[in-house]
């Protein structure tokens, strides 16, 4: 067996700022690395994959990366995929994908999101913007939706950076939907933060209030509707969704519905690729979805550091928003890590919990609420850090992007990434869910795997997956 070229790069940064010594660990020369490791432990912390077996869980072996997110079940398939050799990218595409049954609240096929994609043989960090938006209103008195932008945003981040067939990626949500799947406590709690919404929706109430009783943890939620439409996703792609037939039905039961679309907004909509916000920390570059919207900021943290003064002004986007709306925007966020160092960290949404709470009964699709306030881009978006001379992962982590989540993930990358006790002073906010996920691996991967660590949020109700 022969070494692979990810396991150990060639050459490696080995400067760090002695200030933020306890942050980032001195590293060792490669020439060292490639001496010590290459005929020993090497080999078992990298992992390899069995090319014969791909797309077969258990192809790879070793290290294989991971996953954290706010639903167990969406967090099992991911790591099923990155254990069957997928990328980060399969992986972010299959969790996503079943989080539209398990996690609909936050995550529905009607609703979109953004991503901070990292790609280490590309030599590559872009953002992935699939946010949803608002469908054209036709009549008076409409209540306004959007257009879904799932389907075509996971498409794209499989297109690009996926190694697995799109088909295999998305049975798992399919299955779940036709069969039904245990309700996690994840979902329970924002069924029964939103009782109320459900009950006043026919296509809500029909899933999570089935013959009038509410969904307890292990009960079984079920969707035909949406496992017939997750099904035509799987066979013929996102193409007929949009452009096709489908589209225009989709379109036309919206409208009857009384939501805000047309079938043109369905064909016209298109996710897009776009360059990320760059902010150097030490030897390191993290990579930010969306820039602040404030100039300047209050110097809450240390504004020394180019670090300090960005999540300043974050900060001060929060102080300036509407709490009452952004405390109930329906979002949660995710990070993956494949074994190759490539990672996606995301942020999806329903603009409020659950949506709209309307679109097309008969496919099982809710599209995300389209009103203005909600709608809007987040606080804070997910983000990624990585070295951009030799390209190894370093940190991602995403949140929610309530006020809460926002002020948690800004204290969160402060206390990591600039020096302990530097949020002190940060005002932690808690209007909406305040739950932060996150992968660090403070030494840098390929090399040094065993440096990871990857932290669910409590608050999220989700877990960790990895190996």
């Amino acid at each position: 067996m022969r070494l692979s070229k990810m396991c150990v790069p060639c050459s490696r940064s080995s400067y760090v700022d002695p200030t933020r010594a306890d942050r980032f660990p001195t590293r060792k020369p490669s020439w060292r690395i490639m001496a010590a490791i290459a005929m020993t432990a090497g080999l078992a912390a990298c992992g390899t994959d069995n090319t014969d077996n791909l797309g077969q869980i258990g192809a790879v072996s070793g290290f294989l990366g991971g996953v954290v997110a706010d639903e167990p079940r969406a967090v099992r398939i991911a790591r099923d995929v990155l254990s069957a050799g997928g990328t980060a990218a399969d992986a972010a595409v299959a969790l996503y994908a079943t989080m539209t049954v398990t996690k609909s609240s936050v995550a529905g096929i009607g609703g979109g999101g953004v991503c901070v994609v990292h790609d280490r043989e590309s030599k590559k960090v872009e953002v992935l913007d699939f946010w949803p938006r608002p469908g054209t209103r036709t009549a008076d008195g409409q209540v306004a939706t959007t257009v879904p932008g799932v389907p075509r945003g996971l498409y794209a981040l499989s297109a690009r950076y996926g190694r697995l067939q799109w088909p295999q990626l998305l049975s798992a949500a399919e299955q779940y939907a036709r069969l039904g799947v245990p309700v996690s406590r994840s979902m329970v709690d924002d069924i029964e933060g939103n009782r109320d919404r459900i009950e006043a929706s026919p296509i809500l109430r029909d899933v999570f209030m089935p013959d009038g009783k509410t969904l307890q943890v292990g009960d079984r939620i079920r969707s035909v509707n949406l496992g017939a439409l997750l099904t035509s996703l799987r066979v013929k792609g996102p193409g007929e969704f949009y452009n096709g037939a489908l589209g225009a039905q989709i379109a036309t039961a919206v409208q009857n519905a009384g939501g805000t679309l047309t079938a043109e907004d369905m064909r016209s909509y298109k996710p897009q690729w776009k360059t990320a916000t760059e902010v150097k920390v030490g030897n390191e570059t993290l990579y930010l979805a969306y820039p602040p919207r404030s100039d300047n900021g209050r110097s809450v943290i240390d504004a020394e550091t180019e670090l300090g003064a960005i999540l300043n002004r974050y900060l001060a986007d929060i102080e300036a928003a509407d709490s009452n709306i952004q405390a109930n925007t329906g979002r949660s966020g995710f990070v993956v890590l494949d074994r190759k160092a490539n990672a996606v960290a995301c942020m999806t949404t329903m603009n409020k919990p659950f949506g709209a709470g309307l679109g097309a009964d008969a496919f099982g699709l809710n599209l995300a609420a389209g009103d203005a306030g909600y709608a809007q881009t987040p606080l804070m978006g997910p983000a990624l850090m990585v070295n951009p001379f030799v390209w190894e992962y370093y940190y991602g982590i995403a949140g929610t992007g309530t006020p809460a989540g926002a002020t948690k993930q800004i204290a969160t990358m402060a206390e990591d990434l600039i020096e302990k006790g530097t949020a002190a002073n940060v005002p932690m906010n808690s209007a909406g869910k305040p739950a932060v996920n996150i992968v660090r691996c403070l030494e840098g991967v390929p090399p040094h795997p065993e440096s990871c660590q990857f932290i669910a949020d409590p608050a999220g109700g989700g877990m960790a997956g990895t190996q």
